[in-house]
């Protein structure tokens, strides 16, 4: 799951509320900072938070353990407050919580 080769997508309504800056954040930190380091289900979700006036993503690991990753861009308050990323097995796909349908 999860592998960084596979093809990756974002919906138009996450791509609407979110720049681009922060979803190649999110896959980056999935790639460099979760990968290898927890289990990962099918599908993912994370949290943004406002910290210092910048984006904070924050991955609850099943209640084990809380990874917070801080992000250089700027917070804005149209930003959803939690995302999921879905893998499917065959595409990867980060979307807004209510396009989630598994």
């Amino acid at each position: 799951m999860f592998n960084a080769n596979a093809d990756r997508y974002a919906t138009l309504g996450l791509a609407s509320k979110l720049p681009s800056s922060v979803i190649d954040g999110i896959w980056k930190i999935i790639d460099d900072d979760l990968q290898g380091v927890v289990s990962l289900p099918r599908v993912l979700q994370f949290a943004l938070i406002r910290r210092a006036g910048h984006v904070t993503v924050v991955f609850d690991d099943r209640h084990d353990s809380i990874f917070e990753f801080d992000l250089p861009e700027a917070y804005q308050r149209e930003f959803p407050e939690t995302i999921a990323v879905l893998d499917d097995g065959q595409y990867q796909t980060m979307m807004l919580m209510n396009e989630l349908s598994v």
